[in-house]
């Protein structure tokens, strides 16, 4: 026995990659839908996008780029499918951001769009991308138009029969909340967008690094964070909690990536142990090798 054990010191890598690798394809073969626990930031983030206020629009900062769609993408995908099916009007832009940007947005506004029936200038504009942060920041708190002269498109932002959406938008005071979707959203949003702090101000970021947003949550200057996977997928549950068959959830990357990512989660767990219960035995083995001047006993 003592044998056996140890021989779990000296599992290959290879062996270790194709079992990790099978087991993380598993739910991408046969559909498994794990429980969820869902977290308060993440309650509270869905139940403030979920007030709609008349005339007000939820504004959304949407930095992420390929380079971190694993996560940012199933969190920008399931806030744009509460604004549309909730009929709430929002607006998107990026900062500082890959100028790729806003065409990634607009993909999966568009695609939002046909499930529900919205329609562009009317529910949702895109104004493109926008540098200078924070200075920026505080300047689109001021005044949107002075900030974003036209949409991602070049139409003038003034041009309200092509926008309607835009006339009642002027500052910060016609945001119903900002979110800010990005790997590591800056926190300068926090202070420099609205002064006051009255306006909810929500994360979605990727999970190594929400830990340095806590404090945050915990002084009430963060009102919600959208963790990693975990969060998307726990918004997509509230989705479905809330708006039953009216969510079409067909297509979305939140719980369809945490099983896998759970699933990878514990074959390393696995291995961890596995690998220390071998070193163990091995060493255990050698001591009775020793105790019995080199044979076994």
């Amino acid at each position: 026995m003592l044998n056996l054990l140890a021989r779990l010191d000296v599992v290959q890598r290879k062996t270790i990659y194709i079992v990790l690798f099978v087991t993380a394809a598993i739910p991408f073969l046969v559909p498994i839908r794990m429980p969820l626990y869902i977290w308060k930031e993440t309650r509270n983030a869905f139940t403030i996008t979920s007030k709609r206020q008349p005339k007000k629009v939820v504004a959304i900062c949407s930095n992420w780029v390929p380079g971190s769609q694993s996560e940012n993408w199933a969190q920008y995908e399931a806030i744009v499918a509460q604004c549309m099916i909730t009929d709430t009007p929002f607006i998107v832009f990026a900062m500082d951001a890959d100028p790729m940007a806003p065409q990634f947005a607009e993909a999966i506004n568009l695609r939002q769009a046909r499930r529900y029936g919205r329609v562009y200038g009317r529910d949702w504009v895109n104004l493109g991308l926008t540098r200078g942060a924070p200075l920026t920041m505080g300047a689109i708190g001021r005044s949107v138009k002075a900030v974003f002269q036209s949409d991602f498109q070049h139409t003038p932002t003034q041009d309200f029969e092509k926008l309607p959406l835009m006339k009642d938008i002027r500052d910060v005071r016609d945001f119903s909340c900002l979110w800010v979707v990005d790997y590591q959203p800056d926190s300068n949003w926090v202070v420099f967008l609205d002064p006051t702090t009255k306006l909810p101000v929500l994360f979605a970021c990727a999970g190594i690094v929400s830990t340095g947003y806590y404090p945050y949550i915990s002084s009430g200057q963060l009102k919600g964070m959208m963790v990693g996977t975990r969060g998307a997928a726990e918004y997509e549950e509230l989705l479905r909690q809330t708006f039953g068959k009216a969510f079409d959830d067909s297509g979305m990357r939140g719980q369809k990536l945490l099983v896998p990512l759970a699933f990878g989660h514990l074959v390393i767990i696995f291995f961890v142990i596995a690998g220390n219960v071998g070193m163990v035995a091995k060493r255990r083995q050698k001591a009775v090798e020793t105790q019995y001047g080199g044979r076994r006993p």
